[in-house]
């Protein structure tokens, strides 16, 4: 159900999809219910989020991702609406709504009449309604289920529950009362074998078939007392720590792993104490070369400027990633100690896991996640393997880049700026879901500034020219990054390929140039042709495009890349302006713009650059920009 009135401001639709991201990121997490506010008035948004309380953890994150998708597509621009899904409900307004009754209602009988004892059949069901509604409102998480049997043998199964805002216990009884009421009136006397009924702040449903999970672990609000649950984590603890030091006495030499505040050797440096302070599992070294087999080059699986990654196989069977620092790297040390802060206090599905680290003798690892078709580059750019990734594929790998950048550049509690956006860094599990890696470089920046001045790291052919150039740091370089991964996961080849002749076009001169000449298909890799959406491709390469803007003042931000993404009935897109791309071999910036019959476009001749590229595809490091 959506609002008849539609919103017409940008800033509402940035507000409502920041809104909508934190609901899919924080709901299954907070006991199957959130809500979330952004923006200022009059462009503020505001959302809702409940669970049933029968959902799984996966269950509600699964349909919470749904009724992301669901509501955005059935109400576009419409200025609030409400979706009910079979686990979960998801509403979003332009005012605040949050612990108000609305009993405005949704109903559906979802099976056929009763044809035998209609009349037996609906008195069981209002009295089983009546029964666990009676429970709910007893319950402090205000929620029921429960069966009976009717004369005629029909096994009925019910399910009642009010969302989370609605503290009052009058209120909750007026709204499943009314739901159930609605429910259960039997137009032009007909009884049905099913039915639910969902309202703003309740929901009711009756089945002749088990549909909710008996046995799934149901948690109260985190509103109700701690005190009893402190008690038994308090005791737990105790045990643990007098378990695990009654261990090390009797097996000195065997150490799994150990938290940060139990670790005593090395304390004394730097270091140690400063990962000690982000209480990470600190894995042990010797367990670690079991893993890898001593980090034998049968499980290497890729090597970069921080060091080598290798795939490891703990004792109980779980595989691992180990990312091995290199003695040579100048700025490992700096590098390692960065990732391990950062990604300690990020969690998101579309970022990359950290599970420990390690720091001992003259080691330093990181210990990750294992993502079974490791990095995107390695399918993407391969002749054979390429195929694999068809256009849906592909475009759900653009969709979760953008949804990651988006946590780190607004939605997470620390803002981040990754800085070394490619095709490499983005990991993909056995489903083909992308996750962001390797926050070596990756840089903090205050909500207040709009960018900093830095040394220069990154990989050419990614980097923006603001900050390639002048070390101006924004999170438009993420966002240009971001649009130059979008063109090669389009066009199915890098950037910049050295390996092509002198002469070699930039991918992003190729396509701007197939832009403006009106015709994008010749650059589309032959291995979506027979499955992508001219629509959704058209649409992508226009954000690209946008995204690798030279003024990154014209660049959208990524709560607007998102929504451009997500929501293709968004139209209007503003025309892409001045583009730059680096040519290795010519050592020049050269700039395009529109053909100069565009209003407001002029052109822009070459110019000259003092930067010299580097001739291959690794990141680097300039430590006097200019």
């Amino acid at each position: 159900m959506c609002n008849e009135n539609n919103y017409t401001s940008s800033k509402f639709e940035s507000n409502l999809n920041i809104v909508l991201n934190n609901l899919v990121n924080n709901t299954s997490s907070k006991n199957g219910f959130s809500t979330s506010v952004s923006g200022q008035t009059p462009d503020r948004a505001y959302g809702l989020l409940q669970c049933w309380r029968d959902a799984t953890v996966d269950d509600c994150f699964r349909c919470s991702q749904e009724a992301h998708f669901t509501i955005r597509q059935q109400c576009g621009n419409a200025s609030g609406g409400r979706a009910w899904l079979p686990k979960c409900f998801i509403r979003y307004e332009n005012y605040s709504f949050a612990g108000i009754l609305d009993t405005r209602k949704r109903t559906a009988h979802t099976l056929d009449q009763v044809t035998t004892d209609p009349e037996g059949f609906s008195t069981a069901v209002r009295a089983l309604f009546r029964d666990l509604s009676d429970e709910a409102l007893r319950s402090p998480i205000r929620y029921s289920s429960g069966s009976t049997t009717t004369s005629s043998f029909y096994t009925i199964y019910s399910q009642v529950q009010c969302w989370n805002d609605l503290t009052s216990v009058e209120d909750c009884k007026t709204c499943l009362k009314n739901a159930i009421g609605e429910l259960l009136d039997a137009r032009a006397n007909r009884t049905y074998l099913g039915g639910m009924t969902g309202s703003g702040s309740c929901f009711a449903r009756y089945e002749i078939f088990p549909f909710f999970n008996p046995s799934a672990p149901i948690q109260k609000p985190s509103s109700s007392p701690l005190i009893p649950i402190l008690v038994i984590v308090g005791c737990l603890l105790v045990i643990l720590l007098l378990c695990l030091f009654a261990i090390r006495r009797k097996f000195k030499s065997v150490v799994f792993w150990k938290p940060a505040f139990l670790r005593k050797e090395n304390s004394n440096t730097q270091l140690d104490s400063t990962i000690g302070q982000e209480n990470v599992i600190i894995f042990n070294l010797e367990n670690i070369k079991a893993a890898t087999r001593n980090f034998h080059d049968d499980n290497k699986l890729g090597e970069g400027g921080f060091g080598s990654v290798y795939k490891g196989t703990m004792l109980d069977g779980k595989q691992i990633a180990v990312k091995k620092l290199s003695i040579r790297s100048l700025q490992g040390k700096r590098e390692f100690l960065n990732e391990v802060k950062l990604v300690a206090k990020i969690q998101h599905r579309n970022l990359v896991k950290l599970l420990g680290c390690c720091n001992e003798q003259s080691e330093k690892l990181l210990v990750y996640e294992f993502l079974s078709n490791k990095s995107l580059d390695k399918i993407l750019f391969h002749p054979e393997r390429s195929k694999e990734l068809d256009w849906p594929k592909r475009f759900n790998i653009i969709h979760g880049v953008a949804r990651g950048l988006l946590y780190l550049h607004e939605d997470s509690q620390i803002r981040i700026i990754h800085r070394d956006i490619k095709a490499s860094n983005i990991l993909l599990d056995e489903k083909m879901e992308p996750k962001i890696s390797d926050f070596g470089l990756a840089r903090l920046i205050p909500q207040d500034e709009s960018h900093v001045e830095t040394r220069v790291t990154g990989t050419y052919g990614y980097m923006a020219p603001e900050y390639a150039m002048l070390g101006q740091l924004s999170t438009k370089a993420d966002v240009y990054s971001f649009g130059v991964v979008i063109l090669e996961i389009l066009c199915g080849r890098k950037n910049i390929d050295n390996r092509l002749s002198p002469n070699f076009q930039s991918l992003l001169e190729r396509v701007w140039r197939s832009y403006i000449g009106g015709d994008i298909v010749d650059v589309i890799d032959n291995a979506i042709v027979e499955s992508f959406s001219s629509k959704q491709v058209s649409r992508c390469m226009h954000v690209a495009l946008l995204c690798t803007q030279e003024d990154a003042s014209l660049r959208p931000p990524m709560p607007i890349v998102f929504a451009m993404l997500s929501n293709p009935d968004v139209a209007n897109l503003p025309y892409p302006t001045t583009h730059t791309y680096f040519n290795v071999n010519h050592k020049h910036v050269l700039s395009h713009t529109l053909p100069s019959t565009s209003i407001g476009i002029r052109p822009i001749s070459l110019i000259p650059s003092t930067t010299l590229a580097s001739i291959n595809d690794v990141s680097l490091t300039i430590l006097s920009p200019r």
